[in-house]
């Protein structure tokens, strides 16, 4: 059982708004710029916290004089962490820097706090410090001196104002080896009565079946902490209803129908707007911005050869053609989905084919075997390799491209 390590004290700050005037009394506080705050010594100070068997740390700190008076404002708390005492370059300014000059000395835990104290997660503290230290797996230490601070400012849309940086508290950890990964891109799942066995089915064990993702795009720089970025998917779509599902499969927070043909809407949690329809009945490019929760579905013009079926093959099956999977249940139908497991530290090579003949077939990379999630194949390309994992393997006769992603 991991254990929360919290202060013996707890200084909250009050978190509000600033007032309106509502009478002769009142006024509207000024935003001023505070000289300092204080994050409080925890409790744990004298210990050394196992980061892999402790679920969080609490830490807490007084409220910045942002107004004169330090009457009630909504600022916001960021906690930055260093394995050196050292605050310059952040692991986002490393990151974005294309000259590979800047060398990161600290890291900012990505969920932020609007009150005077927050339960730092010691996984994600362990992945900041890793972020920082690159400890490779056979040399992470035992024992870790690690420096934290907060920083706080007032958020004003994209604007942070009067920021300022609290005192450095020094506390022990015991990290653990984690490796280091950006975040996989956001996935949502097409669902309808022409999609697959066109049951609706709703969740993990039917995506192939039910519900189908749409494309990760290769040429596409996603955000690395959180994933968030443009997916599309290209096909024929008939007049039947359909609606967009996020990985939880959750129908609150889909893609719905907004009454017009052609349109999609976030539902948020709201009322259901009923389905999504294309009209007329043909070729639609999908596009969804899972950052901003935006879908786009817009009719092409094209005319592309269909195939009646397309196979995988590969040295999973001895180069046997295996059908893939129909996304459409009827009418033209040019994306195909194939379940693939691939056991564990190996990596299977698999290409795209007409049932029967090489005389058609898709490939990518630079040399057989070279392991990628996502592209746009080629005729007659390399081999692509599948690293281990179970895999849903999606492929666009038209475009070329292939998605391959991780089955939850």
């Amino acid at each position: 059982m991991k254990n929360k390590l919290l202060l013996g004290a707890v200084l909250v700050g009050t978190a509000g708004i600033f007032a309106a005037c509502s009478d002769d009394n009142d006024s509207n506080p000024t935003l001023i710029q505070p000289t300092e705050f204080v994050l409080n010594t925890p409790a744990y100070v004298n210990e050394t916290v196992d980061l892999e068997n402790t679920e969080a740390l609490r830490l807490t700190w007084s409220q910045p004089e942002y107004t004169t008076g330090n009457a009630p404002i909504n600022a916001t708390y960021e906690i930055q962490v260093s394995p050196t005492n050292s605050f310059t370059v952040s692991t986002d300014e490393a990151d974005a820097d294309e000259e590979n000059a800047l060398v990161a000395d600290y890291a900012v835990i990505d969920k932020t706090s609007t009150t005077c104290f927050a339960d730092l997660a010691a996984s994600e503290l362990n992945k900041a410090l890793a972020k920082v230290a690159k400890w490779k797996a056979d040399a992470v230490p035992a024992e870790q001196k690690t420096f934290i601070r907060i920083n706080a400012f007032v958020l004003e849309g994209m604007n942070r104002l009067n920021a300022i940086t609290s005192n450095v508290v020094e506390i022990s950890v015991a990290p653990y080896y984690v490796e280091l990964s950006d975040a996989a891109p956001i996935m949502w799942y097409l669902i309808g009565s022409n999609f697959g066995d066109g049951t609706w089915g709703n969740s993990a064990d039917k995506v192939g079946v039910s519900n189908f993702p749409l494309f990760v795009q290769s040429d596409y720089s996603y955000d690395k902490v959180t994933g968030a970025g443009e997916i599309t998917y290209l096909n024929y779509f008939t007049t039947e209803e359909w609606k967009i599902l996020p990985a939880d499969f959750n129908w609150e927070y889909a893609f719905c129908g907004t009454g017009a043909p052609n349109e999609a809407v976030y539902r948020n949690g709201g009322a259901d707007g009923g389905n999504i329809t294309c009209n007329p009945a043909g070729y639609y490019l999908v596009t969804i911005n899972t950052g901003e929760n935006t879908c786009t579905i817009v009719n092409q013009e094209i005319t592309p050869a269909v195939y009646g079926q397309i196979c995988i093959t590969g040295d999973f099956c001895d180069w046997a053609d295996q059908n893939m999977t129909p996304v459409n249940k009827s009418g033209e139908n040019h994306v195909w989905c194939y379940m693939l497991t691939v056991e564990e530290d190996a990596v299977k090579q698999i290409k795209f084919k007409i049932p029967g003949s090489w005389d058609t077939n898709w490939g990518y990379g630079s040399e057989d075997g070279e392991v990628s999630v996502c592209g746009k194949a080629a005729a007659g390309g390399k081999n692509i390799g599948v690293a281990a994992g179970t895999w849903v393997i999606m492929f666009n006769d038209i475009t070329g491209e292939f998605s391959i992603i991780p089955k939850k």
